[in-house]
């Protein structure tokens, strides 16, 4: 009986169901990010970063998948980033200019600009610095993004309120290697802290083991083979 119940609703879970991925996820470009989270990120919706402090890394963690959806996207929103981006290096990822909105305004301003966006059409990615959202913003964005396709990483450096309605989030801490990835809340299972790999920005110079000795200058070797032109200096 109770079998039939649960066959004719299938919203309801059970424990003894194992869990399975959804198939559609947005590759991540970071191979052990796509094995712990089951392909990827969310293929929309909104993904929270939770950082101690802005320019970790957090940039080249998500851009692969911002550049990966570009071939579907008119448009890519920067907003409220803490400092310039450079766009050099938005170039050498992929990006193009033209087809790149950098918002530099209030957060309040940001926010809805930000959901604009999203609900435009012609927007796959967006990327958003600033606090901790409220139930309410993130609610409001979460369902933007998820109604129009969007994927929403939301950079903060506070951490949320525990039951916001966003589709992941992520506590990201730097080390040795790179980033530290702590999954705080996601759809599927519990995922255990991983480290994502990255590599360095500039190359590193390492001075030669048996340098070169300046060579020393003598008074013979400052002597003139032919001093009829040089007047002579009195004291």
């Amino acid at each position: 009986m109770l079998d039939n119940i649960l066959a004719l609703h299938s919203g309801i879970w059970t424990a003894n169901r194992l869990y399975q991925p959804k198939a559609h996820c947005r590759p991540s470009g970071h191979t052990v990010i796509d094995e712990k989270l089951d392909g990827g990120w969310p293929e929309s919706g909104v993904v929270e970063l939770q950082l101690p402090y802005f320019g970790i890394g957090e940039l080249r963690l998500i851009l692969p998948a911002v550049v990966s959806a570009l071939k579907d996207s008119e448009l890519t929103v920067f907003a409220t980033p803490p400092g310039e981006l450079n766009p050099i290096a938005l170039c050498q990822a992929g990006f193009d200019l033209e087809k790149v909105i950098i918002l530099d305004a209030s957060i309040t301003s940001s926010l809805w600009c930000v959901e604009q966006a999203l609900k435009s059409g012609c927007c796959r990615s967006a990327v958003l610095w600033g606090d901790a959202l409220s139930v309410t913003q993130a609610r409001r964005l979460q369902l933007a993004a998820t109604e129009n396709d969007c994927l929403l990483f939301m950079i903060t450096q506070q951490k949320s309120v525990q039951g916001l309605p966003v589709s992941c989030r992520l506590s990201v801490i730097p080390d040795e290697v790179g980033l530290k990835v702590t999954v705080v809340k996601r759809r599927g299972l519990p995922v255990e802290p991983f480290h994502v790999s990255l590599e360095p920005v500039f190359h590193s110079f390492s001075l030669a083991e048996k340098a070169k000795k300046p060579e020393v200058i003598t008074l013979e070797s400052l002597q003139l083979a032919d001093t009829s032109n040089v007047v002579p200096l009195f004291r």
